[in-house]
């Protein structure tokens, strides 16, 4: 199945889903309005229905409780839920499309082109750890790339040494343009939530 195919499903899928809430909420609302007393049965609904729904206007004590509890419960699920559906999700990409024909497509994981950046960045005299995020554009690749660095190292003279290095080794492996790779340098080590790859004790 396509890319193209999948996002179809996935839009179908989910307009479905937020039909099936609204229709959820409509009908809780409507025994939750009948059973508070502010929707009468008798006078909105032809019959037979207004005799199926009558009785929720005569419930009293725990049977109007648990009816009400429900009929709320399932109204905030409902909004909670379609609040999840209707918010753009921050879906973020776990690979890059390499290439994508007649025999199928063929993708390179993000991970294992921030591994090989940081392995590359790890040769460059100076660098300590590095850690590298990757943004796919229409017209090519961003490589964002924080450098744990030594104090005797000058961020002039490593920085378009990886640079140089991150652009040769990524645009090898994917034949995909590198066109921007931003270098940040510090000296205190990298966040532990960071990926991150040391470089070699030299």
């Amino acid at each position: 199945m396509s890319t193209l195919q999948n996002k179809s499903m996935n839009i179908f899928n989910r307009v479905l889903v937020i039909i099936g809430i609204l229709l959820l909420g409509l009908g809780c609302s409507t025994i939750l309005l009948m059973t508070l007393g502010m929707w009468d049965p008798q006078q909105m609904m032809p019959s037979p229905w207004e005799q199926v729904f009558t009785p929720l206007t005569q419930l009293e004590g725990t049977n109007w409780w648990s009816v009400v509890g429900v009929c709320v419960g399932l109204l905030c699920l409902g909004l909670c839920l379609l609040f999840v559906e209707l918010v753009p999700h921050s879906s973020r990409k776990s690979a890059v499309t390499v290439k994508n024909d007649h025999l199928g497509h063929i993708t390179a994981s993000l991970t294992s082109i921030q591994d090989l950046v940081n392995r590359e960045a790890g040769k460059v005299e100076g660098v300590l750890e590095s850690s590298t995020r990757v943004q796919e554009s229409s017209d090519g690749l961003h490589l964002h790339c924080c450098l744990s660095v030594t104090p005797q190292a000058s961020a002039n003279v490593l920085g378009p040494q990886v640079q140089e290095r991150a652009k040769e080794v990524v645009e090898r492996y994917l034949g995909k343009n590198v066109i921007g790779i931003h270098i940040q340098t510090q000296m205190a080590p990298l966040g532990k939530n960071r990926a991150k790859v040391q470089s070699r004790v030299r």
